[in-house]
């Protein structure tokens, strides 16, 4: 049976879901972990005071922070004195049109006060096209004659002139009373549907072109690229995309190693730490899931979204056998990100085909390609990654493991060079590092269980969730 945790470990359990964060609205920034305030002082130099028609797209890939940006710098904003809005378009995507969307957010947003007859103008006239739309649009084809076509046509402008010209007093108004432009953010519209998408931009292009109006669209811009050729087939997506927008922003890449740490805050595992006394109090060395997970993972160069894959299976993983069996997180992590990267080798090495060093082979040439692309990239955490290896050592034959470790002490010629990694075979130039990662195998083959090193159950956890 395995051991149980000791009643004084009183660890609180990793999240295995976190809600996003409220906005504190006097300091919109204080929880700005990845530094995206700079990129929003640059957004606010750029649209301050201006007053022609202005469109930006911000493009940034899932995880680098974009809605984490757009929506509190919208609260920046107001706090500023500014007039500005933020809109989820993909909660709106099942609309009719986007149209209807965009003048329902701003009829939200100027419900009292000063602006609210004026708004009030703006949705009439609105309602007018979305009207004409719904019931006007059906003609016979005996009615198809050029009078006719040329009075619907004649129709249609003169509506969209009128909402023109409302939004136009909105607009001025706002300049008036606050001395900016006022400010519309679009997020999420890539997850649109791609004719809503489309439409949107549409819209905003041929009816919201009016002064002192400064359009904000939250893109990934690759995936908007494709939603717009399953529409239109094999086109000039990204060419197609700058007729609609003044100023292509591009938010900088976040971090792999900041964005980790992040995540791995964000769920609680920096409140997990291994075993009371194992193997801190024998080997003097402890395990930090807070330091050694972002530099397996970043140093492996998993993508965001593939990250908070790995962290979130890590934290579902501790939290489901707390009270049973320990699961050692180093190896879970490990194994996930192999999984990820490279599901052959996860499979050869969970059927017993291919062996632990194989697996550390493989990690290790995937940090030294991240070595070799980041200069200067603080990888190699000892202690750590040290720790990690031995764990994957000891998933396999860890008598075979010792025996070459202990060959290599005495400067002998290893029997079973397969059983170590390619950097291992050469430890006898390292005799301090040799110790330490003999001392860590020799540790946990006198007790897996103890340390949470079963390769059965973490490959049966990494199928269950994974």
């Amino acid at each position: 049976m395995a051991p149980q945790p000791d009643a004084s470990d009183a660890r609180p359990a990793p999240l295995l879901k976190v809600l996003e964060p409220e906005i504190n609205p006097d300091e919109p920034w204080a929880d700005d972990e990845l530094y995206r305030k700079m990129t929003a002082d640059r957004l606010t130099e750029v649209v301050s005071e201006q007053e022609a028609p202005f469109v930006i797209s911000l493009d940034g890939r899932w995880g680098t922070g974009k809605t984490f940006l757009l929506k509190r710098w919208r609260q920046d904003l107001e706090n500023q004195g500014w007039r500005a809005l933020y809109y989820n378009a993909w909660e709106d995507d099942f609309s009719y049109d986007p149209l209807l969307a965009i003048i329902g957010q701003l009829s939200e947003h100027f419900n009292d006060g000063t602006f609210k007859a004026i708004v009030e103008g703006v949705v009439n006239a609105a309602l007018a096209i979305l009207t004409k739309q719904l019931t006007g649009t059906a003609i016979k084809l005996e009615d198809l004659q050029a009078q006719t076509w040329l009075t619907n046509y004649q129709e249609q402008q003169e509506e969209k002139r009128k909402v023109r010209e409302e939004l136009g007093r909105l607009a001025a108004d706002v300049r008036e009373e606050t001395g900016q432009p006022l400010i519309f953010i679009i997020d999420e519209l890539d997850r649109c549907r791609p004719t809503f998408a489309i439409e949107l931009l549409e819209r905003v292009k041929h009816i919201f072109d009016v002064p002192n109006i400064v359009f904000v669209f939250g893109i990934n811009r690759s995936e908007l690229m494709k939603s717009l050729e399953s529409v239109y087939g094999k086109i000039d997506a990204g060419t197609y995309l700058r007729r609609f927008f003044d100023l292509e922003f591009a938010l900088a890449e976040t971090d792999a190693l900041s964005f980790c740490k992040y995540l791995v805050n964000r769920y609680g595992l920096n409140r997990y730490w291994y075993w009371k006394g194992y193997p801190a109090d024998r080997l003097g060395i402890d395990f930090d899931v807070a330091t050694t997970l972002p530099l397996l993972l970043g140093g492996m160069g998993l993508s965001l979204r593939d990250m908070d894959y790995c962290v979130r299976l890590v934290a579902l993983a501790i939290v489901s056998n707390r009270n049973r069996a320990a699961v050692d997180p180093g190896l879970l992590a490990a194994l996930v990100a192999v999984k990820i990267c490279n599901p052959d080798l996860y499979l050869q090495f969970a059927e017993g085909i291919a062996r632990g060093a194989d697996v550390i082979n493989y990690i290790n040439d995937r940090i030294d390609e991240r070595k070799g692309s980041k200069k200067g990239y603080p990888l190699h955490d000892e202690y750590g990654l040290d720790r990690i290896e031995s764990a994957i050592y000891c998933t396999d034959d860890q008598r075979v493991v010792l025996s070459q470790l202990r060959l290599l002490a005495d400067g002998l010629a290893l029997d079973r060079p397969e059983f170590l990694s390619r950097q291992h075979q050469h430890l006898n130039e390292n005799l301090d590092r040799l110790s330490e990662i003999s001392n860590l195998v020799h540790e946990y083959t006198r007790a897996p269980t103890r340390f949470g090193l079963d390769l059965s159950q973490a490959t049966s956890l990494i199928n269950l969730y994974g």
